[in-house]
């Protein structure tokens, strides 16, 4: 990793920004900026309408990735637009759309060639890192929400009544304290987790980091011992969302280039059938893009210098193969 940071202040971009002692200066490390949300009624200010709202995501980054995911299960591509950004995140312009085999132009026609543009657009003085997923609106815009898990239960139900779609349900009110606790759970020990061990900058955090990661790794293991299909039993929550979109990362990234070494994901017993029921799920298995994962981060920031330019061969996966219900 690099220690330079790409981020905005007071709505500029800064492509290369030494984080010591400006970042401790603007306090400008902080939690997702925009927190709206869509609803049916339109009482929040964003009413779910076809075609109104358009994502701004990555398939490279697991965050992105759980909401494109949720996204094919709810069978919004028509209702939701989609813009690709280029897996190539850590450029002087970051997160960058354009014609190519691995991303598209703004297909919101805001005629954005960076995502940074869309967060001046949305707070003229913005201050704090650019990240993906975006959920942006057509017509103020403006981004609604820039928080994963919160764009991810937007789009569980909040075009519902137009779909008509009321089978599935990843946030089910029977099992959301469950969830909740468990998303929790995923978010700081696995999700983060991952990064904590690629960012550990000496042997005792990486210890601990690794210590952590692999406890929850056990753990799941284990919930899923007693025969359930899915994290919470039979039924795929989003919880399952979460754990699939960083685990199918875990034995092509995490654990050779994040020093995630202690087990690969193919040596537990369990967690390897629970991705493979993830992704025989209607929709899924389009959103997994090796190409743009593999670029992100054996081309990019993550990688160890020497490797710069060179995307290795992906490493054989016995989850890929057909799911055998």
């Amino acid at each position: 990793m690099v220690n330079a940071m790409k981020l905005m202040i007071n709505g500029l971009w800064r492509g290369d920004v030494d984080p010591t002692p400006e970042l401790k200066a603007q306090q400008m490390i902080h939690a997702g900026r925009f927190r709206d949300r869509i609803t049916a009624d339109g009482a929040s200010g964003f009413r779910a309408e076809p075609r109104r709202y358009h994502l701004y995501a990555s398939p490279a980054c697991p965050f992105s990735h759980r909401v494109l995911i949720v996204r094919a299960l709810k069978q919004l591509e028509d209702i939701v637009g989609l813009s690709v950004l280029h897996p190539h995140w850590d450029t002087p312009d970051g997160w960058s759309f354009a014609d190519t085999a691995l991303s598209t132009i703004d297909n919101a026609d805001n005629g954005f060639l960076h995502l940074h543009e869309a967060y001046r657009a949305s707070a003229p003085n913005y201050t704090g890192k650019v990240t993906v997923p975006v959920l942006w609106d057509r017509h103020s815009r403006r981004i609604v929400s820039n928080e994963s898990v919160e764009i991810a239960a937007m789009l569980n139900d909040a075009f519902d009544a137009i779909t008509g779609d009321r089978v599935l349900d990843l946030c089910p009110a029977e099992l959301k304290p469950a969830m909740d606790d468990l998303n929790g759970e995923i978010a700081r020990r696995l999700s983060v987790g991952v990064y904590a061990v690629a960012g550990a900058t000496h042997q005792r955090g990486y210890t601990a980091a690794m210590d952590q990661l692999f406890g929850f790794l056990d753990e799941l293991d284990d919930r899923l011992s007693d025969g359930r299909r899915f994290c919470l039993g039979e039924r795929p929550t989003l919880a399952d969302v979460l754990v699939y979109s960083t685990l199918v990362r875990f034995d092509a990234v995490y654990n050779p280039l994040f020093r995630a070494s202690r087990r690969r994901l193919v040596d537990y017993r369990h967690l390897p059938d629970l991705l493979r029921r993830v992704h025989a799920l209607p929709g899924v298995a389009a959103t997994l893009r090796y190409d743009h994962i593999l670029t992100h981060y054996y081309d990019g920031d993550w990688a160890i210098a020497t490797r710069r330019g060179i995307v290795p061969e992906l490493p054989e996966m016995n989850w890929l193969a057909p799911h055998r219900t």
